[in-house]
This record gives C-alpha cells, sequence and structure tokens, in this order.
C-alpha cells in the first residue's frame, strides 16, 4: 500500500507538468523503436510548489523504461510521490519487474498518465493495478498531444503499419525539381535545419528510385555531432537498381540502407547491394511497382514506428492515393522553377492535400524565407 501523502489535485497543475513530460519523451524520439519514447516525471508538492525529484525517457533501444528512469533519479524521494507519465505504465516485466510493480515498490502515491496502452491486450491493466494497490490515478490528461507523441507505435498496433509523414519542398510555382534530373534545392537553411529534427525524429526515411538515381542523397543527419542519430535509409527500387557508387550504399556499411524490391528484382543486382551491405528486402508488385502497401507492413514488422518520406513525386501520390498518409509537411519557398519542373505529386496537385478534407492544417510557421505548413490526417 502506497504511503499516504498529501498530492496535487490541480487538474492545471496536472497539464502544465504533463507538458514537461512530453517535451521530455520526445527527446528520444527516433531512438527507441519498436518501443515508444515515453517521458516520465516523479514530482513531490511542497508548500511553496511542485519540485521534480526525478525524470526520465526511453533509453535507446526501448529499455529502460522512462519510469524506471525516473524512479532511479528521485531515489527513496518517490515514496509518496506523484508520478507522470506520457504513457500507461506497462504491466509486463521487463528484466524480472513490471513498470506498474516498480511503482509500487516504490510507494507512490498517485500516478497521472496521457493515454492508456495502445495495445489493446494491455490497455488498462497497468492502471488497474495501480489502484489495486491503493494508489490514486488520473488518466487522458493532455491526451491528444500524448497521441501525436506515440503516433507511430499507435499505428503499429491499430493499423500494423508505421505512421507516416510525407516531407515536400516545394517551389512557387509548384515544382520539386527539374525535369531534366538538375540536382535543386527549393528550401532555405532554416527549412533545412527542420528537416534534419524531423529525421532524428524519425525510426527510418523513405525515398523512390527515381529520387536516389537523380538526386544522390545522403539522407543522413547533416548536424554536427548527430550523424549517429540518422534514420534507416529506405529506397522503393523495384528493380533493384540503386548503384553500388551511390553515396546511399557508400554509407551503408555506417548507416543502415535498406532496399524494398520486387519478389522478381535480377538475382544479380540484389547480390551487388548485399556484397555492399544494404539489406534487400523483396515483396510483392503492382502495376506502379512495388506494393506500398506490402512495403509498409514490412517495415513495420521490422520495428519501423515512424516513418518520413521524403519523395519522390511518384512516391508522394502513391501514399496518398494509397491513404496511406497521417502527416504532411510542405517548405513553400520563394522559387520558380519553371515548366521544366517535376510537379509535387505525380499525376496531380498538390490542392489534393490543401483542399482536402482528408486533412485539417495544424501548423504554419515562417522559416526564414519559407513558409512551412503542417496538415494531418482529419479522419
Amino acid at each position: 500500500m502506497a504511503t499516504e501523502r498529501t498530492v496535487n489535485a490541480d487538474p492545471e497543475m496536472d497539464r502544465r507538468l504533463m507538458a514537461v513530460a512530453l517535451r521530455f519523451g520526445r527527446r528520444t524520439l527516433g531512438s527507441t523503436a519498436p518501443a515508444p519514447a515515453v517521458g516520465a516525471l516523479v514530482v513531490a508538492f511542497e508548500a511553496d510548489g511542485p519540485v521534480i525529484l526525478g525524470r526520465g525517457n526511453t533509453a535507446a533501444g526501448g529499455i529502460p523504461h522512462a519510469e524506471r528512469g525516473a524512479l532511479a533519479m528521485a531515489g527513496e524521494l518517490a515514496r509518496g510521490s506523484t508520478v507522470y507519465s506520457t504513457l500507461e505504465p506497462s504491466p509486463v516485466p521487463v528484466d524480472g519487474l513490471s513498470d506498474v510493480q516498480a511503482l509500487i515498490a516504490a510507494g507512490v502515491s498517485r500516478v497521472v498518465s496521457a493515454l492508456e496502452n495502445p495495445d489493446p491486450a494491455l490497455a488498462g491493466r497497468g492502471h488497474a493495478q495501480l489502484r489495486d494497490a491503493g494508489i490514486a490515478v488520473a488518466t487522458g490528461v493532455l491526451g491528444d498531444e500524448a497521441r501525436r507523441l506515440h503516433a507511430g507505435t499507435i499505428s503499429v498496433l491499430s493499423a500494423g503499419r508505421p505512421h507516416v509523414t510525407l516531407k515536400l519542398a516545394v517551389s512557387a510555382d509548384g515544382m520539386i525539381g527539374r525535369v531534366a534530373g538538375e540536382r535543386m534545392l527549393v528550401s532555405g537553411r532554416e527549412a533545412f535545419a527542420r528537416l534534419q529534427t524531423m529525421r532524428i525524429e524519425a525510426d527510418a526515411t523513405l525515398i523512390g528510385i527515381g529520387t536516389a538515381l537523380v538526386d544522390d542523397p545522403s539522407l543522413t543527419v547533416r548536424v554536427p555531432g548527430l550523424r549517429a542519430h540518422s534514420p534507416i535509409r529506405v529506397v522503393l527500387d523495384t528493380q533493384a537498381r540503386l548503384s553500388p557508387k551511390s553515396s546511399l550504399v557508400k554509407s551503408a556499411a555506417d548507416t543502415a540502407l535498406w532496399v524494398v524490391c520486387g519478389s522478381e528484382a535480377p538475382l544479380a543486382h540484389r547480390e551487388a547491394l548485399l556484397a555492399h551491405g544494404v539489406e534487400v528486402l523483396p515483396v510483392g508488385t503492382g502495376s506502379g511497382g512495388v506494393d506500398i502497401e506490402a512495403a509498409m507492413r514490412l517495415l513495420a514488422e521490422r520495428g519501423v514506428t515512424r516513418l518520413l518520406a521524403e519523395g519522390g513525386a511518384k512516391v508522394a501520390a502513391s501514399l496518398l492515393g494509397r491513404g496511406l498518409l497521417d502527416e504532411v509537411v510542405l517548405f513553400h519557398a520563394p522559387v520558380v522553377v519553371g515548366p521544366d519542373g517535376v510537379r509535387a505529386l505525380a499525376g496531380g496537385a498538390l490542392s489534393a492535400i490543401e483542399r482536402s478534407p482528408r486533412f485539417r492544417r495544424v501548423e504554419e510557421a515562417r522559416l526564414g524565407e519559407d513558409r512551412m505548413v503542417r496538415y494531418e490526417r482529419a479522419v
């Protein structure tokens, strides 16, 4: 039974402290998959206000969990405290003890969580065990914000695929590059910096073979000291045409590279990639190339929960057409490509996103000379 202690009952204070836990959890996005990036606080309420005794977030690789880190920092001071967690504490033992058992053993008085466990087999079990131990439980605090933080885990469990964000850098005339194949950066320094953050927070980033051949990107995080936080690079490449001399393949020893190809891709092409440390993942094909829905399921099975799609136009149109987009981030640059440009969506216009009832605008910001607009799935 938890030690009796006066605890906070102010909903506004709960929201403020949960916001801190959410920010702390976000710090490890992109490094915890397939586990969610949870944030947790251990808080004591003193006469002059709350004191954070411990804080934790899910460690790289998923273990230890956030609650364990926060309790370890607080030590004996955790007795009688309130714990804030962005996700329901797990009732499943890890290293012999579940998060729920750790909270009970620490003698906390109250647990505040933003979301129930998104796994239907576990939802509510952690909260029930805490209540059975005499610990007060409050749920649903900043639930919408927590759903965004844990969108990857929720998508894998509910849809069997990663949460997919499409990023497009678009010129003033709706182009993403030139038909002639000239590499073109249509977004400025501030927008590029935002992209680096998006890569850090993604488990994997995705392009099509067309973009790989034309742009020869590296898709790594290009912030000094943070390259190790680069996501897995994924290329949709029906015939496994990616060159061993490409920047992607040449960096495969340092940053994981997966090529998703058709099951009938030439064996010689596959073997050449395998010889350079590339993981080759065959899936079925359709009329347009790789079966993108099968590819999404495969990525989820391999632990990818958050996927950043960076192009090109064909991949963007395919994801949109199949209803696989959860977020879209558009970087509008004040440049004109001209009539020889490549439209942002193959066979369509940006209005398919901007005016679609399937998406709602949730954020808009100026990034230097560029304008960033973010959309989320509405239904």
